[in-house]
């Protein structure tokens, strides 16, 4: 079925408009790294001049936003056509580009993570637009080896875990899957086959999932082999930098203590129960005595209708527009100017992204559309990226990016938006399928990425201590499964094998919780939102317009969030409970 989508591609020109160009680019900025090195490698004489500091940090930073203008660009080109030749090759470059120019300015980073406490009282002041990013920099001090020891590092992941995710994403992007419908022979890509597991057909999900899970199953030596070399590899560097736990070297890049995650996960582990509740009371409303876990995302009633691209495209911009007109028409340049790649390609990357490298430089969007309501969300979803990646612009790159616990905030409030509008504009027999829709959804985003979160640690744990097979691996992700559904679906043998599908333990291990962190804190602030709270909006603006330029706990304080109290996590759940699972059983 064509969508409208078919044309919807990105144009690329505003960060290049010719790879030679690029590559000159990336040249000159190698020379530029080590001039750099050569000029302030004295860092205790640097750390005497505040104003030869504050100097330093905006060559480094710029040579930095030049670097990820050069990397945005190669990324993208690469995520469109994973199997072209040329897109290969500039990936390669692109990760010694990379390398050089970082192991050339490792040395400054170091330098402010060691700072002395006499030298940072001496030169905060002066760096005062820099605080955050000195303050970040130096709470790695019991974590940072030195400069060789970082060099060595860096080059050993090119052909060390860089490598094995490379290879496992060029790997499973090519899967391609030939499968039945309405008699009717058709040929998918990954994200198209698990687009099915919302057909309306029994069999089809069955099938899709099977073919799925199985086609992972047929390269498990591969994929176990570079699923080890990944969680080896970050599992001894979090060693040698004296972590007390794999888990702990990501938290404290996502600026949360270790308190704070496990306090999310034993909440959300605890709320496993509803959604066991809630599956149970699906499967009388599809009238089935049980469901299988192929079905748990099966619709509800007739089908939602397809959604044509224009018409996503109107919903999200209205959607924006009602909440605030400047979120509106910044949606608006997303699409007037061609940020957005949502074409179905052979090669193309599966699944959804925003990427926003540099501040200076306008974000993009890439979907997979096929019409689902669900690619409406997921639109949406992104767009609420990129209008957070467009308003931190007012930062400078230190202070731009967020750590992950942060990252999903705009997006899935751009998700609560899109429901209420939804839920205001659906018909009646639409409105069933889409609340138990969305209630899954939510499910996704906290206790199934819990339960990704619980895989990560005791995988990691058992390959660090004795090596895992692809089968042991396999039975830690059942068992996972087993602990968030209990008995309230029939098993699907393949699902053992999903754990091989989830990008995210290869590329960044221990990131799923971010997204249970995101839903369950914008639940709480949407509520706040609904509720009332004085100057909401203004306090979110703010919010998205500070980027990384201070922690999450301070970030947060305006909304009068605390992140160490059970109950906060406790809320998000409390409102899947009383508001949308109430809303399916006042119905059954």
């Amino acid at each position: 079925m064509k969508t409208g989508a078919e044309n919807v591609e990105w144009k690329l020109d505003d960060l290049y408009d010719s790879l030679e160009k690029m590559e000159k680019d990336g040249e000159k900025l190698l020379e530029r790294s080590k001039e750099f090195h050569a000029k302030y490698f004295n860092v205790e004489k640097l750390f005497d001049d505040p104003e030869g500091t504050l100097k330093s940090i905006k060559e480094f930073e710029d040579i930095g936003a030049r670097l990820s203008r050069i990397s945005q660009y190669v990324q993208l080109r690469f995520s469109e056509n994973t199997a072209s030749e040329e897109n290969k090759k500039l990936v390669s470059w692109l990760e010694n580009l990379e390398n050089e120019i970082q192991s050339n300015l490792l040395f400054i980073q170091i330098a402010f993570s060691k700072m002395s406490d006499a030298q940072f009282k001496k030169l905060i002041n002066r760096l005062s637009g820099y605080r955050h990013f000195v303050e970040s920099a130096r709470r790695f001090r019991a974590h940072t080896l030195s400069e060789k020891e970082e060099q060595i590092i860096v080059y050993k992941n090119t052909t060390g875990s860089e490598a094995f995710v490379k290879f496992y994403t060029q790997l499973t992007s090519k899967y391609k899957f030939r499968i039945e419908i309405d008699g009717k022979i058709q040929f998918m890509n990954a994200s198209q086959l698990r687009s099915l597991r919302m057909h309306p057909d029994a069999k089809i999900r069955e099938e899709a999932t099977s073919k799925l899970f199985r086609r992972y199953k047929k390269d498990a030596l591969s994929i176990e082999t570079s699923y080890t070399a990944v969680a080896k590899d970050y599992d001894f560097e979090a060693r040698l930098r004296n972590y007390p736990s794999p888990n702990s070297m990501r938290n404290l890049q996502n600026e949360v203590d270790d308190t704070v995650v496990d306090t999310l996960v034993e909440v959300t582990t605890k709320n496993n129960s509803l959604v066991k509740k809630y599956y149970k009371l699906k499967a009388k409303l599809m009238k089935v005595k049980k469901l299988k876990l192929s079905d748990i995302y099966a619709p509800i009633g007739k089908p939602i209708r397809t959604f044509k691209w224009n018409e996503a495209r109107e919903t999200v911009r209205k959607t924006f527009y009602e909440f605030h007109t400047q979120f509106g028409e910044i949606v608006d340049e997303f699409f007037d100017k061609n940020w957005i790649h949502a074409a179905l390609k052979p090669s193309k990357v599966g699944g959804a992204f925003c990427s926003y490298a540099d501040p200076k430089h306008h974000p993009y969007v890439l979907l997979n559309y096929t019409g689902q309501i669900r690619d409406v969300m997921t639109l949406g979803h992104e767009l609420g990226h990129g209008v957070h990646g467009y308003l931190s612009g007012k930062q400078t790159l230190l202070n731009y990016g967020t750590p992950l616990t942060m990252a999903e905030t705009a997006s899935t409030f751009a998700e609560m938006l899109l429901m209420d509008h939804f839920l205001a504009t659906l018909s009646k027999e639409e409105i069933i399928p889409f609340v138990s829709s969305k209630i899954e959804d939510l499910f996704a985003t906290t206790n199934r990425q819990n339960m990704f979160t619980r895989f990560e640690r005791a995988a990691h744990d058992k390959i660090s201590k004795r090596g895992a097979s692809f089968e042991e691996l396999s039975d830690i992700y059942e068992e996972e499964l087993h602990g968030m559904f209990g008995d309230s679906v029939i098993y699907n043998t393949e699902y053992r094998w999903e754990w091989a599908s989830i990008p995210h333990f290869f590329h960044t291990p221990f990131y799923c919780y971010a997204y249970d962190f995101a839903q369950l804190m914008v639940l709480s602030l949407y509520q706040r939102y609904k509720e009332g709270m004085p100057n909401f909006k203004e306090k979110y603006v703010k919010l998205l317009e500070a980027g990384g330029s201070d922690s999450p706990e301070k970030l947060l304080e305006p909304f009068g969030v605390d992140l160490k109290d059970p109950d906060f996590w406790q809320s998000g759940f409390d409102y899947i409970n009383n508001t949308l699972i109430k809303k399916l059983e006042e119905i059954v």
